[in-house]
């Protein structure tokens, strides 16, 4: 295949109303084209390619067939490298993937290869010359169909929008789609064709999406270490929440709001580099989302940890009441969550994160010495902090889980950045076992002080019978901040994995 070139390109899910608003919009004006495509995607059956961040296909064309190969460096990117070349048929021209990162993935199992699944679409093509920049805008509608030799009928529709940069200055990218979101409903996501066609080749549902690593090498710069891992934290705010549009799932609610605090950790480390007008904006509009979903997260929370092995241990009369209202309670807040991410401020908020991440100046310099004095700086916070846990109230215990989990994340982050891999997992380990135990302190704090606000406990008999299931749960108290005790020792004695210090670290 020739050398890559690299694409740029946005894509949204569309709403009601959204195609016959496309085609009037005044900023889409001009000739259309329309092309019949069929698209063959290529793996091995174990997934070497996508494991890789890649995707293998043949594309039918009107101008013949089309061999691509895609390599996203992290989920949620909108830059990907490609690799095209002309082929004869729909079969792929194996010969041609020896210029290209396939190659050294698939080590001489190339002809392991054979199709997945397709995808058939009819694409609307207009070409539209917008703030010095040539963007094609691309309407699919089609479906993409598992390729199952056993004569299985698997299916799903498509129906999305593609904003992709032909010429000129990124940001002209953006400014389009905030005109055509202004308008329209239209919502930015980031799964690709090829991600929701693995998924149905495999016959896997859709899942909470969980963070993924941050592929960064030493050689990383600082701008493109920020935009790799905070373009990933929002694919999963993003996979987490259109999952919920389909299915309400605690485990959703919950990686969704893991992928917002990873979000605002990863601005946090990096703020002194970003400009401060457009963070403050952003971080403004994360914390609101966060916000919506944290009344379901918390009866999630309570009905699991407390409410169920109370109901369990000792069922009465009064305790099937309360459960009655706790579900009750959380269906509206799993409504209120819902209403969030299908509100018109949803979809701006992740287009101008979006915008805002990708356009971002920070410096090209390596990103591993900025990364290890980060490091440093939220070590030191934490290791003061949790030196006297025993003599912090609720509102420090709760400041320090806050620390301790923008430390992991942040760990996290860079991890890749230095060598010492058994002392990184040590500390991490360590940092995680702080992190579940004040974790485990929290929730009892939330049970006691937010869950008769958020279930709205007016019933005295309810809410005798909450205090009742609550204080049986507070008896667990002493042994949380026991174990949380050792897991601070535990974590003063780790040895911090992006230093090259040798000597164990003495406690003062």
């Amino acid at each position: 295949m020739a050398a890559p070139s690299t694409e740029i390109e946005l894509k949204f899910r569309l709403g009601p109303g959204a195609v016959v608003g496309l085609s009037g919009h005044p900023a889409l004006q001009g000739p259309q084209t329309t092309q019949h495509l069929r698209s063959v995607y290529f793996d091995t059956p174990d997934g070497v390619l996508r494991a890789a961040g890649c995707g293998l296909r043949v594309r039918t064309t009107p101008d013949g067939f089309v061999q691509t190969l895609k390599r996203q460096a992290a989920p949620g990117q909108t830059a990907r490298d490609e690799w095209e070349v002309p082929v004869a048929s729909e079969s792929l021209d194996l010969a041609a993937l020896k210029t290209t990162p396939a190659h050294k993935r698939l080590k001489g199992r190339r002809r392991d290869l054979s199709p997945r699944f397709a995808a058939t679409v009819v694409r609307r093509i207009r070409m539209v010359d917008w703030d010095g920049a040539r963007i094609e805008v691309a309407f699919d509608a089609g479906e993409l169909s598992a390729i199952d030799p056993e004569g299985g009928d698997r299916r799903e529709p498509i129906y999305e929008l593609e904003l992709e940069l032909k010429a000129g200055p990124p940001a002209a990218l953006f400014t389009l789609a905030r005109r055509l979101a202004r308008d329209l409903a239209i919502v930015p996501v980031f799964e690709n064709k090829s991600e929701r066609g693995w998924r149905l080749a495999d016959g896997e549902r859709r899942s909470p999406r969980r963070a993924a690593p941050t592929p960064l090498s030493p050689q990383t710069s600082t701008a493109t270490a920020f935009r790799l891992i905070a373009m990933a934290c929002l694919a999963q705010v993003s996979a987490n929440a259109e999952l919920l549009r389909i299915v309400r799932r605690p485990e959703a609610v919950h990686q969704m709001r893991v992928a917002l605090r990873r979000l605002r950790a990863a601005v946090g480390v990096f703020k002194p580099m970003l400009a401060e007008p457009g963070r403050e904006r952003i971080e403004i509009e994360l914390k609101w989302l966060a916000r919506e979903a944290d009344a379901a997260r918390d009866l999630d929370v309570f009905i699991r940890e407390v409410f169920h092995p109370a109901a369990l241990e000792a069922p009465s009369p009064d305790l099937a009441q309360l459960g009655r209202h706790l579900l009750t309670a959380r269906g509206r807040a799993y409504d209120r969550v819902l209403s969030a991410i299908g509100s018109p401020r949803y979809a701006l908020l992740m287009l101008e994160t979006t915008a805002w991440i990708e356009t971002a100046a920070l410096p090209d310099d390596p990103v591993a010495p900025f990364a290890a004095e980060a490091l440093d700086r939220l070590h030191r916070h934490v290791e003061r902090r949790a030196r006297d846990l025993c003599g912090l109230d609720v509102q420090a215990r709760h400041s320090l889980r806050i620390r301790a989990k923008r430390l992991r994340y942040a760990a996290e982050f860079f991890a890749d950045l230095f060598p010492a891999r058994r002392r990184r997992a040590r500390y991490l380990k360590a940092l995680e076992r702080v992190q579940d135990t004040l974790g485990a302190l929290n929730d009892l704090a939330v049970a006691r002080d937010r869950i008769p606000v958020v279930a709205q406990l007016d019933d005295a008999e309810v809410a005798f019978a909450a205090g009742r299931v609550i204080g049986r749960r507070e008896r667990d108290e002493a042994a949380l901040l026991a174990a949380g005790i050792k897991a601070c020792g535990r974590f003063h004695d780790a040895r911090p994995f992006w230093t090259g210090r040798q000597s164990r670290q003495k406690r003062s």
